[in-house]
């Protein structure tokens, strides 16, 4: 299996609702505003990276300039959402 590579808008879809909890406090809960700032939080995350990439492993990673940064590893059933996200939207 090949890892997945999420455009913005798959990304939008992938982590909806901050499931993953990217964007939580530094305490690891969601912020009392997650909601309004989603979408503007996920454009933040891909003017960092170009895209994000899942693999079958269920790591995240950042890719920025050719080069991985690790986000978040072992993130249950990530891959399998990456892959349902990438069935609908294509």
């Amino acid at each position: 299996m090949r890892p997945i590579k999420l455009t913005q808008e798959q990304f939008l879809e992938f982590d909806q609702f901050d499931q993953f909890g990217f964007f939580y406090d530094e305490s690891g809960y969601p912020r009392e505003d997650s909601d309004d700032t989603y979408e503007s939080d996920v454009k933040k995350l891909y003017h960092q990276y170009e895209y994000i990439l899942v693999t079958p492993e269920d790591d995240i990673y950042g890719i920025r300039s050719g080069e991985k940064e690790l986000i978040m590893e072992g993130v249950i059933e990530a891959y399998q959402i990456a892959q349902e996200v990438i069935e609908e939207l294509g």
